[in-house]
Formats: structure tokens, sequence, C-alpha cells
């Protein structure tokens, strides 16, 4: 072949495959809303106390959407690792963490099949470390998973050791995934890291998966110059073994932080304070500021709030804020709009500060979606305690710090009476378990509920679609912090139909939306006044 010819032919290779991923990319995002529909659907079908045979067919659709919607997050990974678009985004991350969230990951599916699952850290491992603590939870996650798909008893162990790295500033760490399962043939050794490639078909064709897992595994793990190996025995269990290079921050040991969910609790804990950290915390649902500033005052951070993008860039102009929570989806001006006003700031500093996108959108790949737009960091509606206190740390001067050991209060106030239609349970959760700010954020959500159920309703009848959209998004991460499930499960199916343009869905359902709303401000009105009648007679 002439040499002009085989140029050709690479121009053309490569064009297919840049149209090859494009495709796959596009049709992945068009699958992913009506797939999230599907489950939103099936989740609201679960909660309608039907029958058991109903209640079996809705967990099928839900757990296969979920299986289907796993699959297309596959492929649009795949997708960018072979475009080049794949990016790392390191970042400072404590290594205890990312056991904790495994460990907590897999309890789920090895509960199930009723396998163990077991972490074995070394203690001497540097605390903090830097890189992408996304991607490494990815890649052990993926591995993990495929180990309790093919362990149908004993045992899957994650381990994790470290040598020096070139330098003093680097580790590199030694992840081992061991399990009992089926083992893998000698042969199929060289197969198990190809795309869409599952060794032992014939036995295994009962195992859900892509098969893209593991050779995204191996693409992710190759961009963080490390390597991945398998070695298996037939009958007996396989071990993955990956190494990643990483930079240190904190020699201080692991054994310092670690605690496992399986640990007796200690009397003592240690808490952080950062009462001189000035925060922003910006929504446009009063709700949400009252649970974000909630949160923040467990840490001594009386923070500043604002209702709109618009006050949020005001106040950032005026005042030198450390950290800025700011809701993504806003009327007006929304979280990214704002971001960008902030960042064009005349002085520096302040165009400078951290700011976190706070949103209810939870789906994989999102936080390197809100990174790539400029902010800081990223947190999912409802908030968590733990990651709320990792964002602190992760973007906050350490200097703004200080420890307290202080004493466990074994006396937890409980709750005296139940709301229809709500968890408590959940709820509280929501508040760090605090009654009191629980039952503030109730009196909330009643008080300014009849105002933004008849904006939801008049935006609806006036065809209003984004600010609909808009409005029900913000009453499913609401919804889900007071523990009202089928009322965020509800809001959640409105928000995708607003945004796939289904506005017939909007047009014949919102009034059953909005009556629900009505019923649960209702029963929480009736609620909290029998309660407070009961306090003035027990008075």
């Amino acid at each position: 072949m002439k040499n002009d010819d085989l140029l050709k032919k690479i121009e053309e290779l490569t064009a297919a495959n840049v149209s090859k991923n494009a495709f796959i990319a596009n049709i992945s995002h068009e699958i992913r809303t009506p797939m999230n529909a599907i489950s939103g659907f099936a989740e609201l079908l679960l909660q309608l106390n039907a029958s058991d045979e109903v209640n079996e067919y809705a967990q099928e659709i839900k757990s296969a959407s979920a299986n289907l919607l796993s699959i297309i997050n596959d492929l649009l990974d795949i997708s960018k690792i072979e475009s080049g678009r794949m990016e790392l985004v390191p970042v400072p991350y404590y290594l205890h963490y990312l056991f904790n969230d495994i460990d907590s990951v897999m309890s789920i599916p090895t509960g199930k099949k009723g396998i163990d699952f077991r972490v074995n850290a070394n203690p001497e491992l540097p605390s903090q470390l830097y890189g992408d603590i996304v991607r490494i939870r990815q890649i052990l996650t993926n591995i993990c998973n495929n180990a309790v798909k093919f362990t149908n008893e004993g045992y899957v162990e994650l381990s994790a050791t470290y040598t020096e790295g070139d330098d003093d500033d680097t580790v590199i760490l030694i992840f081992t995934v061991r399990d009992t399962g089926i083992g893998i043939r000698k042969d199929d050794l060289k197969l198990i890291f190809e795309k869409f490639r599952q060794v032992d078909m014939r036995l295994n064709r009962n195992v859900e998966g892509s098969g893209l897992g593991l050779s995204i595994c191996k693409q992710l793990v190759a961009l963080m110059d490390g390597t991945i190996e398998v070695d298996s025995v037939y009958g007996e269990g396989t071990t993955f073994t990956v190494r990643i290079p990483q930079k240190v921050l904190d020699r201080n040991k692991l054994s310092n932080y670690l605690v496992y969910r399986k640990q007796e609790e200690e009397k003592k804990r240690s808490v952080l304070y950062a009462p001189s950290a000035r925060v922003l915390v910006v929504d446009d649902n009063p709700v949400n500021i009252k649970i974000l500033r909630g949160l923040l005052l467990h840490y001594e951070i009386d923070a500043d709030t604002a209702s709109s993008g618009e006050e949020a860039v005001e106040k950032a102009g005026k005042n030198g804020y450390d950290l800025i929570l700011m809701d993504h989806m806003m009327p007006g001006m929304n979280g990214e709009d704002a971001l960008k006003a902030i960042r064009g700031l005349s002085d520096k500093d302040k165009a400078e500060v951290a700011v976190i996108a706070v949103t209810a959108n939870a789906i994989r790949g999102m936080r390197d979606e809100f990174l790539r737009k400029g902010f800081t960091d990223y947190l999912s509606k409802p908030v968590e305690t733990d990651k709320l206190e990792e964002v602190l740390k992760e973007n906050l001067a350490s200097n703004l710090f200080v420890s307290v050991d202080v004493e466990e209060d074994e006396q937890q106030e409980e709750l005296d009476f139940e709301i229809n239609g709500i968890d408590l349970d959940s709820g509280v959760a929501k508040t760090d378990g605090n009654v009191k700010d629980y039952i503030d954020v109730l009196e909330i959500f009643s008080e300014y509920g009849p105002d933004k159920a008849k904006e939801i309703e008049d935006l609806a009848r006036d065809h209003n679609y984004e600010n609909y959209t808009i409005a029900v998004h913000s009453l499913k991460s609401v919804s889900a912090n007071i523990g009202a499930h089928q009322l965020f499960t509800m809001a959640k199916i409105h928000e995708f139909a607003g945004k796939s343009g289904n506005n017939g869905f909007i047009d014949a359902n919102y009034d059953k939306l909005v009556g629900l709303y009505r019923t649960i401000i209702d029963n929480i009105k009736a609620a909290l006044s029998e309660r407070a009648k009961k306090a003035s007679a027990d008075d």
C-alpha cells in the first residue's frame, strides 16, 4: 500500500473513531433522561402500597433500569477516554473516607448474596493525599463489584498498603481485591480487560454487566501512571492488584483517622470548629437554606445567606468569603451565571473564592461536569454531614479550624409524634440527628409551602415549563430533606418531564403533584399543632 493510501486510510479510521465516540456520547445522554423517568415511575409505584405482585414488577423495573443506567455511564466513560476528553481532577483528600465509602457501598450487594466484605488497610498509610479520589473510588468499586458478581460464597476483601515513591512527596498506593469466587481460566486472563468482553460466557451468561468495567479501570489506572494486574486460580478465586502513585500531603498515620462502621463508638469524639470562617449559602428555597445553615452551625459557622444568584453576586462583591455554597438550579440568574459573575469581580481575592455547586443532580460524572464549569467542588442534595465536612476540610484554610474533644451525648431527644407521608427518622438524619433543628425545618416547610405550591400550580397553568422545572427541582431536594419520599419521587418525575420537554405529562399531572404537596403541608401543620398543645398541657 502506498504512503498516500496509508495516510488516507488512517485519516478515515480516525474520523470513524471520532464519529463513533460522538455517537456513543450523544445517544447515551439521550437515553439517560427516559431511563431516569422509568426508574422514577417504578419508585413511585413502590410507594403506592400496591399488591405484592405489582411491587415485585416495579422492583424488577427499577433494578433493570439501574443496571441499564450503569451501562450507559460506562459507555460515556469509555467514549471520553478514547476521545481523549477524560481528564483527571486531583484534589486533596483523606484516605479514610475512601475506605469508609467503599465499605458502605459494598455492604449492600454482599449482604444480598450472603458473603462477607472485608477492608484491611495498613495503619501506617499516610492520612492525606493528593489525587483524583473520584476516579480511584470508581476503580476500586468497579473491581469490588466485579468480584461480588462472581463470588457466591466466602468473601471479597479489599486490602491497601504502600511503598515509597521516587521522591519524598510521593507514595505508591497498592490496592488488592481478593475474592473466593469462581476464578478465571488461565487462557482467559489476557482477555478480561478487553471492551465488551465477558469470559466463560456459557457459565456466566446470567451475570449482568456491560463488559466495560474492567476496561475502564485499566485505562483510568493508566491515566494515573499506575498499573493493574490480575492473578486467578480457576474454581478458587481471583486477585486484582492496582498500583497508583499519589502525592503525600500529610504523613500522619491512617490509624489516627480510620474508623470502620463495625467498630464500637467511642465516648469521646474529635469535633472540628471553624467559627471565623466566612461562608455564604445560596439557595432560592428557604428550607434548603435552613438545613445548610443548621449543618454549618455544628462547626460554629454562622453563614450569610442569599436567595438568588443576583443577591449572591452582590454579597460576594461586598464581603470577602472563604467559601460559597451555591445552589445550581435557580430562577433568573442560576448558579453557573452567578459563578461567572463572581469570577469576573475586580477584587481578585473576592473573585477567587471557593464556590461549591450544591445540586440534586447526583448521577455519576456530575462532579466532573461542575468542575469543568469552574466550580471548586460539588455537593449533592440532600446534603450529608460527612460530605459537607469533607468539603469544608478540603476548601477552607487549615488555620480556620480548631479541633476539640467532646463527650458524646448519649441522651438523644426522641420524636413523640408521627406525620402521615413523612419518614421522620430519615428527616432527622438530614439534620445530623438534631430533633429541634428538624422541627424548625418542618415549620419552615409548612410556612412557605402554601406559597410554593401555588407558585408551582400557577407556572403549570401558565405553561411556563422552564420555571416549573426549576420549581419542582427545588421541591425535590426539600422533600428529600424532610423525609417526604413519595413527594420527592413525584417531584423528580415532573422534573424529568420538564427537562425532556414532555409538557403533556405536566399538563395532565401537575394537579396531583400540587395536591400531594398540600396534603403533606396540612399533615405537618396538624402534627405540629397537636405537639404544641401537648407541650402546653404538660406545662
